[in-house]
């Protein structure tokens, strides 16, 4: 069985990236894995990697102007992919009409995919109104199925989209992504001067306003005040996009981020480290004592995913998806915006060691069942085979 998964932009892409965010890594995961399983798996994407063992590689050159682009696209997918064989539109990047244009060429069955809060979340109506909206709304009116994250995608598509009820798949999004291959753990204690007895509240993702990135700023002002031996680790890039070479660029909201943690008298217990790679994040989680994640607004929210794969007690609002993946069972839920709740909780934490290890013991068993690469693999695998007969 031949599949494709399309995930053209005009950013190049590092196939098993080492600075990436979730999608990216996502997508790695989930082909590499099919491929262990013994499916013929390619990428088309605007490749910055040449070639893998595994999974077949196609670069396409995403640049230029609307037309000449999408052309070029549509004649790489000519080129390339075969009959009969599964094509999946991946988490947004979906490249036009292209797709849908390349079903009426080759006999595909045609899947759209996300675990993307963007644009199925954002508050604007209308993005690119005259060109990304309809094309969008088309491409999921017009696939076999969309596979959703989560009933909360799966809403706003519907609302947002006009796409059917019934062309739905739940397929939450997999992690597998801190199996080591090798020895090149970092001392993050070392690097940043963390006593051993210092207690790590972590943060991962971006900094940018939506994530909570501030809540956690207030949360430490409180927190700092009744536990002296702490450090407020946010770990990620400081702007929007995620970096292929390790180098990010501040933004305006970094800033202001970092005037306030230098008017609250926080600098020697917040820290941002700007973009580090898979490695060292890795390191951060474990050695984090509490994982801190009140982010407002996610698709998925891959990092509570990384956190529970490492057996960590998390602290998330309380609003989907969040709640989806971490239940009052496996972690603690916070109304949303409530600072001082998110710092009783903190300090809740960091006093209780046997309720954290209780925690974190649970949200892995959960992760286990629900979110490791091999559940994630048997449902898309349980698709592909209904799809083809």
């Amino acid at each position: 069985m031949d599949v494709y998964f399309l995930f053209p932009s005009k950013h190049p892409f590092m196939f098993k990236p080492k600075y990436g965010g979730g999608s990216g890594i996502y997508l790695y995961q989930l082909t590499t894995g099919l491929a262990d399983r013994g499916l013929s798996v390619h990428v088309i994407a605007n490749l910055a990697t040449k070639s893998h063992p595994k999974v077949k590689l196609h670069h396409v050159n995403f640049n230029g102007n609307i037309l000449s682009r999408n052309l070029n696209y549509l004649i790489k997918l000519i080129k390339i992919v075969k009959d009969d064989s599964i094509v999946i539109i991946f988490d947004q990047a979906f490249g036009g009409y292209m797709p849908l244009l390349l079903r009426k060429i080759r006999k595909i069955k045609l899947l759209f995919h996300t675990t993307n809060h963007y644009p199925w979340l954002d508050n604007k109506e209308e993005i690119n109104p005259r060109l990304y909206w309809p094309v969008l709304r088309s491409v999921v009116r017009n696939v076999e199925k969309i596979v959703a994250g989560n009933l909360l995608l799966q809403d706003k598509i519907i609302e947002r989209g006009g796409a059917n009820k019934d062309n739905f798949v739940i397929i939450p999004q997999a992690s597998n992504i801190y199996v080591k291959e090798g020895s090149s753990d970092i001392n993050i204690r070392k690097k940043y001067n963390i006593g051993e007895d210092t207690k790590i509240i972590l943060y991962v993702g971006r900094i940018v306003p939506h994530k909570g990135v501030m809540d956690i700023v207030k949360t430490a002002s409180k927190v700092v005040g009744k536990e002296g031996n702490v450090k407020f680790f946010l770990v990620g890039p400081r702007n929007p996009r995620f970096s292929v070479n390790g180098k990010d660029e501040p933004t305006e909201f970094y800033y202001e981020v970092v005037k306030t943690i230098n008017e609250r008298k926080l600098n020697k217990y917040v820290f941002l480290t700007g973009v580090v790679s898979r490695d060292e994040i890795y390191s951060f989680y474990k050695e984090a004592d509490v994982f801190l994640f009140p982010s407002y607004k996610e698709g998925f929210g891959t990092a509570v995913l990384e956190a529970m794969s490492l057996s960590k007690p998390i602290i998330v609002y309380d609003h989907p998806p969040l709640n989806y993946s971490i239940t009052k069972e496996c972690g603690i839920l916070v109304p949303t915006g409530d600072i001082d709740k998110l710092a009783e909780s903190v300090i809740y934490l960091l006093n209780n060691p046997q309720k954290s290890l209780e925690l974190g013991r649970k949200a892995y068993d959960r992760f286990n069942k629900e979110y490791s690469i091999s559940a994630v693999l048997d449902k898309w695998i349980t698709l592909f085979y209904k799809l083809n007969n």
